[in-house]
């Protein structure tokens, strides 16, 4: 069922109490600032990703010798894997402090298997380490922006109902704040629940790690393999 951001507006100052639904309709004035503080609202989501309950892919080929790459829209990076014909490979996240300052040669050109992300204006930065050789295709899951909205976009189109629900009891939030207004018990309660149920259950992120290690039975990827192996090493299969 379509629903129209001036519709949600105007649903968001009934539940507001700033217009009483039963003798008033929002005027020109309230809707245009409805739209307004409900785009600030959206916006916000970018600061506290855990109310972003949605996962897209990004693809794009590595350009060789070029190590940084800016994606519009990037908010944080679960998985990244790169392609060789058919063969899709897995990469390591490192943090800031092991990628910008730990020891390493920085003029390599191989397989990208390290990389990370740092956020930027609009966006991130992603690093790759090596830098790669070649176009490889990369592939990206993570959480992106949400995208800013006009007043007759139908929102159904790119959000769950749930969701605009969601946005219906922030944008209540905000007119109230915005109005000098007593913000609605019933509202803050509705609120709550929202945040528990899409910050902890819709996008739980897998938390589990997977450490490689030079003492372990695998190969780990250093400085020696890349220039003795290319980045390439045989399996054990014992």
């Amino acid at each position: 069922m379509a629903l129209l951001t001036s519709e949600l507006i105007s649903r968001a100052y009934y539940t507001s109490g700033v217009v009483s639904r039963d003798f008033e309709t929002p005027t020109g004035a309230q809707v245009t600032d409805g739209l307004m503080l409900l785009n600030q609202v959206i916006v916000d989501r970018t600061v506290d990703e855990g109310t972003i309950p949605y996962t897209g892919k990004y693809e794009f080929n590595a350009i060789a010798g070029t190590s940084q790459y800016n994606i519009a829209g990037l908010i944080d990076i679960e998985t990244l894997t790169f392609y060789i014909d058919d063969v899709r490979y897995q990469t390591q996240n490192q943090g800031r402090q092991d990628y910008f300052g730990s020891f390493r040669a920085t003029d390599i050109e191989s397989l990208p298997f390290n990389w990370h992300m740092e956020r930027n204006l609009s966006g991130a930065t992603l690093f790759l380490y090596f830098t790669p050789n070649a176009a490889y295709p990369l592939e990206i899951w993570g959480s992106f922006r949400l995208a800013v909205v006009t007043m007759f976009q139908d929102l159904s189109l790119t959000l769950d109902a749930f969701y605009t629900n969601f946005l219906q009891y922030l944008l209540s939030e905000r007119i109230c704040q915005f109005n000098s207004y007593q913000v609605p018990a019933n509202v803050s309660i509705q609120l709550e629940k929202y945040y528990k149920w899409i910050g902890n259950q819709v996008n739980v992120m897998d938390l589990r790690q997977q450490k490689m290690s030079n003492l372990a039975g695998s190969v780990a990827i250093n400085y020696g393999v890349v220039n003795l192996s290319g980045g390439w090493f045989p399996v054990n299969n014992h």
